[in-house]
């Protein structure tokens, strides 16, 4: 801090402590928006919860009619509940995320009331569209049997697991604990590549990307698949409040502000598709190319030039929680220089759309004058 006024040095001090406090808080409250979050009052989150209580319970009596009077084979327990809630859900304002799970959760146990079955712990979509979860996984014993029983919290169309060069009982796990899509390839694929199997196997309308090498609540993926059903074509987990300031952050996080900026979208932060959880949509992944998933900074900027919706709703701190394996840990891993090749190559995709200075104007050179 040398060549610095006592008075700069002290205010940077006080800086850093409070982006220390924000970061800690983070943590500690698991899921944030980003903004700041004012308590519910009780009685409003009472009011919402009886009338979810009451509307559950009415949707059941009215399905129960219908299946007596239909012979079409009905859909899952679960689906029909999700219907029903869509259909009250839309009718009213949006929630809040703390509002919405609890009428959910009230609405579930309203409708559940009629039918005698008993439900717990299940999280509605805020959405009828069909949405799967492609789920990454090499060696994730210890994990993958907890990402399965979020997984199986919400009613989703599919579930497509892309089990690659595993030498663990991971694909048995999955094999006895689910009765989802698995696609196993005995050799490693490299990083990404399954994303995009896995993209093009799912028929649903929100894919939505995890890892399997840490389990999200289903209640923290929600804002990822609502995003999408909104109209957004990208949502992004917005890893901002964990970065820190600038002289904080790694090569890859620096990188992958750099490639935001030279698109002209600083709004994203270091926000990328390298972290998950992440939303797309079906249309979206078909316009931007299944096979550009492999790099997921070459499909970010590719998205972004076609003009595409991107937000970053959501934060789920996966930078914390990341594994630490031999090939992401310490300077110079082997994967923190995959990561950063694949911003390399996506800023030369930039530079053959753009030009050498991508989207930075040269405001000082008057180059003109030296070509007359």
């Amino acid at each position: 801090m040398k060549g610095f006024s006592s008075s700069f040095r002290r205010n940077l001090k006080l800086y850093r402590k409070s982006i220390k406090k924000k970061k800690r808080n983070v943590r500690e409250s698991g899921f944030l928006h980003t903004s700041k979050r004012r308590p519910i009052p009780k009685r409003v989150l009472n009011y919402w919860q009886e009338r979810a209580y009451l509307a559950g319970f009415q949707a059941a009596t009215a399905a129960h009619l219908q299946e007596k009077r239909s012979e079409e084979p009905v859909e899952s327990f679960h689906q029909q509940v999700n219907q029903s809630w869509n259909h009250w859900y839309q009718a009213v304002k949006p929630f809040p995320w703390p509002i919405y799970h609890a009428a959910a959760a009230k609405f579930m146990e309203g409708y559940c009331k009629l039918s005698k079955k008993i439900f717990r712990h299940c999280v509605l979509l805020p959405t009828d569209k069909t949405v799967a979860a492609i789920v990454m996984v090499m060696n994730e014993k210890d994990t993958i049997q907890q990402v399965i029983e979020q997984l199986n919290r919400m009613p989703l169309h599919e579930i497509i697991f892309v089990v690659n060069g595993s030498k663990d009982e991971s694909f048995e796990l999955i094999r006895n604990q689910s009765d989802s899509i698995i696609v196993h390839y005995q050799q490693a694929l490299g990083h990404d590549v399954g994303r995009a199997i896995g993209a093009k196997l799912a028929n649903s309308d929100i894919l939505l990307f995890l890892d399997g090498d840490f389990p999200v609540l289903a209640e923290h993926l929600i804002p990822f698949i609502d995003a999408i059903a909104k109209g957004n074509d990208i949502a992004l987990n917005n890893i901002s409040p964990y970065i820190g300031v600038f002289s904080d952050r790694d090569d890859v996080t620096i990188v992958k502000e750099f490639v935001n900026r030279s698109m002209s979208r600083e709004d994203l932060e270091a926000n990328s598709l390298t972290a998950v959880p992440h939303a797309i949509s079906k249309e979206a992944v078909r316009s931007i190319g299944y096979s550009n998933l492999a790099v997921p900074p070459k499909a970010q900027v590719i998205a972004i030039e076609k003009g595409l919706s991107i937000n970053a709703p959501a934060s789920v701190d996966v930078i914390t929680r990341n594994r630490l394996r031999a090939r992401n840990s310490g300077p110079n891993n082997a994967v923190s220089d995959m990561i950063i090749g694949d911003h390399i190559e996506a800023l030369q995709t930039v530079i053959e759309w753009k030009g050498s200075r991508l989207s930075f104007p040269d405001q000082i050179r008057h180059r003109q004058i030296t070509k007359t």
